[in-house]
């Protein structure tokens, strides 16, 4: 079962013919041959009229930054979404997700944060120190990493230093992403988001009405949520009217009676694009039943790496309880961990039909 369930609701329209000239223009300034025979492939992509790696996310970035920079961007995203098909292994996490917090302060329906065993346990709540975040950002910046995202299982702007943290990142990556729920943002964190230079901006909301959204989103107050979103959008046009910055709404259709088109019609106005995915199993890791098991191996495993609050690092955040831990940032470079045993094992398993045997990979329906 494809975990990439993501649908977009809105569109942004970009001139293909333009971005073939520039890739062609920029070319040579590309230096490593691997990544000239990269271009090349995307050249020809969109030359046959195959525009399928171009969502919203991409043609927003090339519409909002210098066309200097859309040949090395391209090449970036190109390897997101072939190499783990084609289970290539880079030197380096191709993107990485970084919990600045694990605590969060809502109890959504659909999520592990309702997880007692989890919430309740001192071992698996914490916020990062800002010394082990900067460490990880040189190490990201030194292998290559071009996309972050501050987020994993908890809320990030509950961290007292997510500031700080922002603008340790600032101009040191292609995609510098926050997922929030949207119900602690300020002016003053908002001018911070914006300052640093944040690409996107998601806001998980699930909803356009006030009974439904918080039946989903348990402790979220709509009204503040609303409020929170419509002052982003004023800020960002006010001060910052340049800004690169995509804003999203993201929702999880938890129930047959929602209406994605209602949904996107409401937030439409007051964010650049609108998602809506389907609910999966993947919310309730540990019980869930074998028999939903994806066949194939999880590309998660050839393109990401999460890297928790105590600088625990996993291979996903849907085991959230780090029964597949593959090291320590404390005791070893993220690189070593992404090439280490533990890492090469388990691509191995499941590439060799073996997943059945990984625990809990054994009972997760994603494979992409």
């Amino acid at each position: 079962m494809a975990r990439d369930r993501i649908t977009f609701l809105t569109k942004k329209d970009f001139d293909i013919n333009l971005l073939i000239e520039n890739l062609k223009k920029n070319s040579g300034s590309i230096k490593k041959i691997e990544d000239q025979k990269i271009l090349n492939e995307i050249i020809i992509l969109l030359e046959k009229k195959d525009y399928s790696f171009l969502s919203p996310q991409e043609t927003y970035f090339l519409n909002s930054n210098n066309p200097n920079i859309w040949a090395e961007y391209l090449i970036f995203r190109y390897k997101m979404q072939y190499f783990p098909k084609k289970r290539l292994v880079y030197d380096f996490p191709l993107y990485l997700l970084i919990e600045p917090v694990s605590a969060c302060n809502l109890r959504c329906i659909m999520c592990f944060q309702i997880d007692e065993s989890f919430t309740n346990d001192s071992n698996f709540m914490g916020s990062m120190e800002l010394e082990l975040f900067k460490k990880i950002i040189d190490e990201a910046v030194e292998g290559g990493t071009k996309a972050i995202t501050l987020a994993s299982r908890g809320e990030p702007t509950l961290h007292p230093k997510l500031g700080d943290m922002l603008e340790y990142c600032a101009g040191k990556f292609f995609e510098l992403k926050i997922n929030t729920n949207g119900t602690r943002l300020n002016d003053t964190l908002i001018h911070k988001i914006l300052k640093s230079g944040v690409t996107n901006m998601v806001f998980s909301i699930d909803s356009y009405t006030k009974n439904e959204y918080e039946s989903i989103r348990v402790k979220g107050i709509f009204e503040q949520v609303l409020q929170n979103v419509k002052r982003f959008k004023e800020i960002k046009e006010k001060f910052y009217p340049k800004s690169g910055c995509e804003t999203r709404v993201s929702g999880v259709k938890v129930d047959k009676k929602q209406s994605p088109n209602k949904f996107k019609n409401f937030w439409k106005d007051y964010v650049n694009n609108v998602v809506m995915v389907e609910m999966e199993n993947r919310w309730d890791t540990y019980h869930n039943p074998k028999e939903i098991m994806a066949n194939g191996a999880c590309n998660y495993l050839w393109e990401r790496m999460y890297v928790w609050y105590d600088g625990l690092c996993n291979p996903c955040d849907i085991d959230y309880k780090s029964e597949l831990s593959v090291g320590s940032i404390k005791d070893e470079s993220i690189k070593e961990i992404w090439n280490g045993q533990k890492f090469t094992e388990l691509r191995n398993m499941h590439l060799n039909g073996k997943r059945n045997k990984v625990y809990p990979c054994d009972r997760c329906p994603v494979d992409t």
